[in-house]
């Protein structure tokens, strides 16, 4: 079975980035997933992440995540706690600050459990939503043979 579990794209934030800019692109991703298998928002992990969020379709042990790494190197982030069931919330309309203007950071990638490994589309479709929030992605796309590991 396939997976994905490598690093991801880099970005620097053309602004201050905020709770509310992650709401806005969890709901700028799903509006540009034109599968519907899914929806986005934050994930509840140390280091901060974007979750795919499974419709009842799909297999429930799927597991899918974007992570912000927002604590790596000096990039001075903030992740703050996630309450899976009201986040969307929560963190709507809300300043709190994730990254400062010009923070630089990375992602990694992960895709466990039979979920769909990910793509060079698909990281397109993230460099947008990204660029819609203002943070510019930075460097070179991952190979796809990177985004492949053999279970």
């Amino acid at each position: 079975m396939d997976s994905t579990y490598t690093p991801g794209l880099r970005f620097k934030c053309l602004k201050d980035i905020t709770k509310n800019d992650i709401i806005v692109l969890c709901d700028l991703l799903a509006a540009n997933y034109n599968d519907g298998l899914c929806s986005f928002q934050p994930e509840g992990i140390t280091e901060g992440g974007i979750e795919f969020v499974f419709n009842a379709n799909c297999p429930s042990d799927w597991y899918k995540s974007v992570r912000l790494c927002v604590y790596s190197g000096t990039t001075a982030g903030k992740w703050y706690w996630v309450d899976k069931a009201n986040v969307m919330t929560e963190w709507e309309n809300n300043d709190d600050l994730i990254f400062h203007k010009n923070a630089h950071f990375h992602t990694f990638l992960k895709s466990f459990s039979g979920a769909p490994i990910f793509t060079i589309e698909e990281l397109t479709i993230w460099v947008e939503c990204f660029d819609q929030i203002g943070i510019r992605k930075v460097g070179k796309y991952p190979t796809k043979k990177s985004l492949i590991d053999k279970i």
